[in-house]
């Protein structure tokens, strides 16, 4: 009886998995013209039908995520440089990649995993070294105050990012939007900044009223940890957005209309949602310049 239900799901599944095979054989044509193609967009749409194809096919996720990474679709990036990593936990490029996507996002700590992961597979890898350092050099950054000035002058300098940014073209503008103001902190269950973060963001009131920066527009985007429903980790978001463009409108005099807001939850968390640090990263305002 065990021999004839073997053979009749064998019957059965012999023709799903010759056309799984001819759909993988297709999907890496796809992935070979993919690669010989200079515009992203095309690269990206050829990718994409390779990845819905032949779902299994982990470099073909790489190649798509790289795609939509250089075409600053960081959220689809990130999608599928794990999803590359499901299917095979031993590639090095989707630990570039998101390490590079997180360095590009603000989100240094998770950049910092993502590289030192991939250190652990290829320790002589340059790109994920370069990465690291970036990285560690932020998160040591933000633990101090930035001065207004530093922070004007950081938004002002321009060749100083092309050499930090490992993104090619004129993308590198984007990681210049992240890295010059460090996010506004909150203690958990709160919509009130810590002290630190209310010294903190005297110091980007001040720079953002500066003359070089007064006629510009920000986002003011809003984040919460994992504690709680999601729901109600909404709601933390949106109101320590409001706080925050409250507190630079009133008491820096700032412009209302200069600031579009932005609240996301605990959907976009900066590190780990497992420890108490990472929760406390995760509890955030981030002031971007909106180019």
């Amino acid at each position: 009886m065990i021999r004839i239900i073997l053979l009749a799901l064998f019957i059965i599944l012999q023709p799903l998995l010759a056309t799984a095979a001819d759909d993988c054989a297709k999907a890496k044509k796809l992935y070979d013209q993919a690669t010989k193609r200079m515009n992203y967009h095309e690269r990206r749409d050829l990718f994409r039908q390779a990845v819905k194809l032949c779902p299994s096919y982990a470099e073909a996720h790489v190649n798509l995520a790289d795609a939509c990474e250089n075409l600053v679709d960081f959220d689809t990036a990130e999608i599928h440089y794990k999803e590359a990593l499901k299917l095979n936990p031993e590639l090095v490029a989707p630990y570039v990649g998101l390490g590079e996507v997180y360095l590009k996002t603000g989100r240094y700590t998770l950049a910092q995993e993502a590289f030192f992961k991939g250190i652990a597979i290829s320790p002589e890898d340059d790109r994920l070294q370069a990465g690291l350092k970036v990285a560690t050099e932020r998160l040591t950054r933000e633990k101090k105050l930035y001065p207004a000035e530093q922070i004007r002058g950081c938004i002002a300098a321009d060749e100083e990012f092309r050499l930090m940014c490992m993104c090619p073209g004129d993308h590198y503008a984007f990681l210049r939007r992240w890295i010059c103001i460090p996010p506004i902190l909150f203690s958990s269950g709160s919509v009130s900044f810590t002290a630190d973060s209310k010294r903190q963001l005297d110091e980007i009131g001040k720079a953002l009223k500066s003359k070089e920066l007064l006629g510009k527009k920000w986002l003011i985007i809003g984040h919460a940890d994992s504690v709680g429903t999601p729901e109600r980790n909404v709601v933390y978001s949106r109101e320590r957005v409001i706080t925050v463009k409250g507190y630079l409108v009133k008491t820096w005099d700032l412009n209302p209309a200069s600031f579009t807001v932005y609240f996301f939850g605990q959907n976009r968390p900066r590190a780990s949602n497992d420890t108490l640090e990472g929760r406390a990263e995760n509890r955030r305002v981030e002031i971007v310049l909106d180019e």
